[in-house]
């Protein structure tokens, strides 16, 4: 059984065979017109073409702009009162410069005064003068300079360095004064002493030592001047 079915199966495919170029010569050629979509085609068109409207229909998100701080106003210093700084000015007045004690000495000064001479060997000689004049001025530290004024022709006799402590100045060494140099005149140095200012009322005390050379012999002697005047 299975030889024939074989045998027939070998005809069939040589007559299909023999068929086959007549079939290729009869078959119509292909045709250039396009044959259409099918159903299933033009809904997944139509799909595509409502999913790009779509897209375009969505709005764009805008880019998120940075949060911007606004810088912080600057305060305008507020001004103190006048009244204020006056205040202030009032209960810190500024200190006097006169001197380290604060009291004012310089100034000029007219009084009386008497000096009184005391030579070994000589009578004691009392000189008073009611147009005395003493000057005070300002020195180097805590200094002043008191200088005895000539009366009859105001120039200066002597100047004396006193140390201001208080209202009193100190004459704490030994200075020349109540001599021009020449020879044979009376020497004299005021040791020690001190002026005292109370307002503006001046006295001052002082002594001192005396010496005078002569031709045959030379003289000592002590000395005492005090001072009492008001400023002028």
């Amino acid at each position: 059984m299975r030889l024939g079915i074989v045998r027939a199966g070998c005809g069939l495919r040589l007559a299909l065979a023999a068929a086959a170029p007549m079939w290729l010569g009869c078959a119509p050629s292909p045709s250039t017109v396009p044959l259409g979509l099918g159903p299933l085609a033009v809904a997944e068109r139509a799909r595509d073409a409502e999913a790009l409207a779509a897209a375009h229909r969505k709005p764009k998100g805008s880019a998120a702009r940075p949060r911007v701080t606004p810088a912080p106003t600057p305060k305008t210093p507020t001004a103190e009162p006048e009244s204020v700084e006056n205040d202030a000015k009032e209960e810190n007045p500024t200190p006097a410069t006169s001197d380290a004690s604060g009291v004012a000495f310089e100034g000029l000064y007219a009084g009386d005064d008497v000096a009184i001479y005391r030579l070994t060997g000589f009578p004691e000689r009392e000189e008073r003068d009611d147009k005395a004049k003493i000057r005070i001025e300002k020195a180097s530290g805590d200094n002043v300079g008191i200088i005895l004024v000539n009366s009859a022709d105001g120039s200066d006799l002597c100047e004396l360095v006193a140390r201001v402590e208080g209202n009193t100045a100190l004459i704490e060494s030994a200075q020349p004064c109540f001599s021009d140099g020449s020879e044979g005149s009376l020497e004299a140095e005021l040791t020690s002493g001190r002026a005292v200012l109370d307002g503006d009322r001046l006295k001052m005390d002082a002594e001192g030592t005396l010496s005078v050379s002569l031709p045959d012999q030379d003289l000592d002697g002590q000395l005492t001047y005090s001072f009492e005047g008001k400023r002028q």
